[in-house]
């Protein structure tokens, strides 16, 4: 077992004595739905085989991430369609432009401007597609453009539209809580190399970063479920950061340590 691992394995432990996001019990319904269809749909069937081609574990947003995402924004859209009174067939659709959003979101990941980066990549995979018009191509894309956190976000033309930009952002974000402390960081971590002893030094900056995140929110579901995820997250964090300062302590001290601490 390497040190990422270990730190995951160790991580998840220590996440394991807090409890779940309600969201998860609270919209249990749409969730199995999403899934559903998710596991149903040839659109979302040829979208995954694609997006794994492309797609490349790097800076923690792999296909775990992006399956992940695409799951939780479906959900979300399912229910924003109901506060919205859009019949079912309606509903599902925007579910599944939802999940395409949020299969494609990170096609780019590792490049400047990414969110840019990855609806324009998006816009040419969603080409290779005869079921989707243009109208709702377009929300996809302008939803991909639009998950940038920190961002001022781009209005969109359509109560459609903006759903999936909104719940694409939500479902993406949701990830910066407890994810964010038992996957994705070690992902970064093991992907750049960089010394754990780095990591600790810049990691309350980090969770001020996070903290941050909690008043983005952006779909009604979202600013009701999205809070936990950081708080949450925050929790963990901070455990996590104790746990890394004594699991440390004697590369910490050590000269080496001491200068990688610096930088």
């Amino acid at each position: 077992m390497d040190i990422y691992d270990e730190m995951i394995a160790a991580c998840r432990d220590l996440a394991a004595s807090f409890p779940s996001p309600r969201f998860y019990t609270c919209c249990a319904p749409w969730l199995d739905l999403s899934q559903s269809v998710f596991n149903q749909k040839e659109q979302i069937k040829q979208c995954r085989s694609i997006v794994f081609r492309e797609l490349r574990d790097n800076l923690g947003h792999g296909m775990d991430h992006a399956e992940k995402v695409a799951l939780e924004a479906g959900a979300l859209a399912y229910i924003e369609g109901e506060r919205l009174l859009l019949k079912d067939g309606a509903r599902e659709e925007m579910g599944v432009l939802a999940q395409m959003a949020g299969l494609l979101h990170d096609l780019r990941r590792g490049e400047k401007d990414h969110a840019q980066a990855s609806a324009g990549a998006a816009k040419k995979i969603l080409a290779e597609f005869s079921t989707f018009s243009p109208d709702e191509e377009r929300y996809i894309v302008e939803a991909i453009a639009n998950h940038e956190a920190f961002i001022e976000p781009k209005v969109t033309d359509s109560p459609i539209g903006q759903v999936i930009s909104d719940v694409l952002y939500d479902a993406d974000k949701f990830r910066w809580g407890p994810d964010n402390f038992t996957v994705t960081l070690w992902q970064m971590l093991r992907f750049s190399q960089a010394p754990v002893g780095r990591l600790i030094r810049r990691f309350p900056k980090g969770m001020k970063e996070i903290a941050r995140i909690k008043d983005t929110f952006r779909s009604v579901a979202g600013k009701t479920y999205g809070p936990e995820f950081i708080d949450l997250g925050l929790q963990i964090g901070e455990r996590i950061y104790q746990f890394l300062r004594q699991r440390f302590a004697g590369e910490l001290e050590s000269p080496k340590g001491k200068e990688e601490v610096r930088k």
